[in-house]
């Protein structure tokens, strides 16, 4: 996939026009620039960036214009330039703006050295930081290196929060690969054509929920095998841990954990999948079970959770100690799987 980035700027900083110069070079990414607030919407909407890239701090005009951007769907990079030290004056007035809104969804901040790096770091705005040595100013990088870092920047942001990216085609093949792997037998998934599915974006988002031993079970049993892939490195969400399993315990227990951590904003998938698995193998008694849910009250908790298996790892009905339910509390399970990943 060519990525497509678009570079905004103010235009009376000479200095962040030249670097920018630089940047838009490098045709192996396509990119635009734009150094006028007001052109910037109609810049989205006509060039369809993946990436707002917004270089400089101290323009609230071009902040709001990168805040509209991110509510579309825009994945934003910034580059303060310096504007943030403590000792430029220009950073004194972004109290009262929606800058530091704007830095905590970066994908990634760029500082240009170790020092501002480390400036950076102490406000606490952003975790994603990278350093990227300019070389206007500096002997000790180039125009290419520069360049090469900036496309490995950009290559990273579009590896994150993938689930945001998958169509519907490759989420289909996904259910019936997870399907398949839970039953470890290619009959209950259904066929679907490998070449069209963005098999990139299933393995990274498998290796970050945890499902990767699932996603490959559902490979081989369905014979399928793609060209071995390098993964790219991802940018992730403050707070991320890699999920854990729960796989062994008794139902009660897992559907608890889930519970819990459904309510601390902490939902991936792997929980589900082995749910899943445990419903479908276990001894269960759906009398005795739905007692003891009720008793704890998890048991409409546990009827929203059927839904999503059903939409997660095409879960059969029949298997369901339970009726599904589609209700409000579906919509938020829904959504925090959703979250999960999002920056």
């Amino acid at each position: 996939m060519s990525i497509k980035v678009l570079h905004i700027y103010p235009s009376t900083d000479s200095m962040i026009a030249q670097y920018v110069s630089l940047l838009k070079e490098d045709k192996s990414v396509e990119m635009m620039v734009c150094d006028e607030p007001k052109q910037i919407q109609q810049h989205c909407k006509d060039f369809g960036p993946h990436i707002l890239h917004l270089h400089g701090c101290n323009a609230p005009s071009f902040t709001k214009a990168a805040l509209w951007a991110r509510s579309q769907g825009i994945r934003i990079v910034v580059t303060p330039h310096g504007q943030l030290e403590p000792w430029d004056s220009s950073s004194q007035n972004m109290v009262n703006t929606n800058l530091p809104t704007l830095i905590s969804h970066a994908y990634a901040m760029i500082a240009r050295s170790p020092i501002e790096a480390e400036e950076l770091r102490k406000q606490g705005w952003n975790s994603r930081l990278e350093t990227v040595y300019n070389p206007i100013v500096t002997r000790s990088t180039t125009i290419t290196k520069m360049q090469e870092a900036h496309r490995r920047i950009y290559e990273q942001v579009m590896s994150s929060n993938v689930l945001e990216l998958i169509d519907e085609k490759t989420k289909s093949a996904m259910r019936t690969l997870i399907k398949v792997g839970i039953t470890d037998d290619n009959r209950w998934g259904n066929t679907f054509d490998p070449n069209p599915i963005n098999w990139n974006i299933i393995l990274i988002y498998a290796k970050l929920e945890g499902i990767t031993s699932y996603i490959e079970r559902g490979m081989t049993n369905m014979g399928i095998s793609i060209q071995e892939s390098n993964l790219k490195s991802q940018y992730l969400p403050d707070g991320y841990t890699k999920p854990e399993s729960i796989a062994g315990k008794p139902i009660i227990e897992m559907v608890r954990e889930i519970r819990d951590n459904y309510e601390a904003n902490e939902l991936a998938l792997l929980p589900l999948i082995e749910l899943d698995r445990a419903l479908r193998y276990d001894d269960v008694e759906d009398d005795v079970l739905m007692q003891q849910l009720k008793s704890e009250k998890l048991d409409s908790f546990f009827s929203a959770l059927m839904q999503i298996l059903k939409e997660q790892s095409d879960f059969d009905e029949g298997f369901m100690p339970c009726p599904p339910t589609n209700g409000a509390e579906t919509e938020r399970i829904r959504d925090r799987i959703k979250k999960h990943l999002e920056i």
